[in-house]
């Protein structure tokens, strides 16, 4: 048995989820998780787990707040030593075998001065270890993710990077590929042709979506938004493994921003996929290109969307599923055949 450490971002669901289901893939190893945010939720999974600080992004009307991430970010910057040497200590009393990194700052730099071995497991790589297939533009976007990724969160020694659409890797020696990794329970449920539509928000900012689908003749299960009271066609749901999963793999199509994780699992389902991506958030813009681009969906990016952006999509429907059947996006097997290479005597 390894022991095996794993920072992680836990801001959001989506790093939070993923990175418990690469430590599920690992049975026989034990893991600490170290990270900030939502990063408590893993304990309830059985792992042990730190709270450290963390450098987190913040949305405001389903966008990146730049003011409050900036900010947060330079606030935990200017303790960065003192942090580093926080976390070296829990490493030398966990003495770890290998340290793994969702997108996280400090764990990588740990590791490389008490020379563990660190790899980087995250789909948000492709920016700097892959080359792209298409680019959606959005210089902005591109820049305020790209920049930071490549000086802050690019110190791991490998890569393995996750993706629903085909990579290659800029450098094979160092980075390597598979398809999408979900939760094994994705398999519990099988895929079927109900009437209603899922969505699912990342920030319950995004308000006028609502207002909108409120005005369409469709039925809206809704997470993200916590478990209001349901009105007219809107019906809102707690957070729910189960229940999400099985309102996915039952639904028509998908309604969600740009996360790869909810992309993942509604692909796997055989569902199309309508993306609102989170404006200057450039990993959510890619996805949602990627979407259009090879036939799974469409997305928009309307501050305030209109009814015929859904009657469209909907219009396409049979279109859409007829891609998605043709697609790979289940890369469990595959991510734990080469995380088992990598670690050491392992």
């Amino acid at each position: 048995m390894a022991k095996i450490a794993f920072g992680v971002m836990g801001d959001a669901m989506g790093h939070i989820t993923f990175s418990s289901i690469v430590a599920s893939l690992l049975p026989e190893h034990e893991f600490l998780f170290l990270g900030g945010g939502k990063i408590t939720q893993i304990s309830k999974l059985g792992y042990d787990t730190v709270e450290i600080p963390m450098m987190s992004t913040y949305y405001s009307n389903n966008q990146v707040d730049l003011k409050s991430t900036i900010y947060n970010g330079c606030r935990i910057l200017f303790r960065r030593n003192s942090v580093l040497n926080h976390i070296e200590g829990i490493l030398r009393d966990f003495s770890p075998d290998l340290v793994l990194s969702n997108y996280e700052y400090f764990t990588p730099l740990a590791a490389r001065r008490l020379g563990i071995p660190c790899v980087s497991v995250d789909h948000q790589h492709i920016l700097t270890e892959c080359d792209w297939p298409v680019d959606p533009g959005g210089v902005l976007g591109r820049l305020l993710l790209k920049a930071p990724l490549k000086f802050l969160y690019s110190n791991a020694d490998k890569y393995i990077v996750t993706s629903f659409f085909s990579l290659t890797p800029k450098d094979p020696s160092r980075t390597q590929v598979t398809p999408s990794v979900l939760r094994p329970v994705v398999r519990n449920f099988t895929d079927s042709a109900g009437d209603h539509v899922l969505v699912y928000q990342t920030s319950p900012s995004f308000l006028p979506l609502l207002e909108t689908l409120g005005n369409t003749g469709a039925s809206y299960r809704i997470y993200g938004f916590g478990a209001k009271s349901s009105r007219k066609n809107l019906e809102f749901r707690a957070n729910s493994v189960e229940g999400f999963l099985e309102d996915l793999s039952t639904c028509k199509y998908a309604i969600v921003n740009g996360g790869h994780n909810v992309i993942s699992e509604s692909l796997h389902y055989r569902k199309p996929v309508l993306c609102f991506p989170i404006r200057l958030a450039y990993e959510q813009t890619l996805n949602a290109f990627m979407i259009k681009h090879l036939g799974y969906g469409d997305y928009s990016s309307e501050v305030r969307p209109n009814e015929k952006t859904f009657t469209d999509f909907e219009l396409r429907l049979d279109e859409y599923r007829a891609n998605v059947e043709r697609g790979d996006f289940f890369g469990n097997p595959r991510m734990a055949e080469k995380l088992r290479s990598m670690i050491p005597n392992g």
